[in-house]
């Protein structure tokens, strides 16, 4: 066993994109990117990715978030092969809408 031990590293980047699409200077969408890779055993390779993506949209252009849809994307290589398999990537998507711009 050597004296000195590989340490892991985090690297997190957050990346955030105001859109205005009608050109009234008012934000219509926010998206906020953050994506965090996990090297467990510090050997330079990726053992864990996530990135989550938020999207806030106002509809009607009063300044308030009317849809809010959040996606989270984890890999995970369990088997230590180097790469993200179909089965070590899970995907989970949540999405709120304003009560009122629902229709029955």
């Amino acid at each position: 066993m050597s004296d000195t031990e590989d340490t892991g590293e985090i690297d997190v980047t957050i990346e955030t994109e105001v859109i205005d699409l009608d050109g009234d200077g008012v934000a219509d969408m926010v998206v906020e990117t953050t994506t965090t890779i996990i090297d467990v055993d510090g050997d330079g390779v990726a053992d864990v990715v996530q990135e989550t993506t938020i999207i806030a949209v106002d509809v009607d252009g009063d300044g308030e978030a009317d849809i809010i849809d959040e996606t989270t994307i984890t890999a995970v290589d369990l088997d230590g092969d180097g790469a993200f398999s179909d089965d070590e990537i899970e995907i989970e998507e949540t999405t709120a809408v304003r009560e009122d711009l629902i229709e029955d």
